[in-house]
């Protein structure tokens, strides 16, 4: 009886982590045009900001 308890529980974790996954892909939602625009204009704006960071002996600016 315990071998098929064991044999359960085994057999479920992988369906449920699955199932879990699987929901989460499903949940996810495409960025609309407009919200793809903002987020690589923010992107590049960190990035510019990080340039221009001086991190002193850290090799930033010469």
């Amino acid at each position: 009886m315990i071998n098929y308890l064991w044999l359960f529980v085994v057999m479920l974790g992988p369906i449920l982590l699955g199932a879990a996954v699987f929901y989460a892909i499903m949940r996810q939602r495409r960025l609309t045009g407009r919200e793809r625009v903002n987020q690589d204009a923010a992107t590049r704006e960190l990035y510019e900001k990080d340039e221009r960071a001086d991190t002193g002996p850290y090799g930033g600016r010469r």
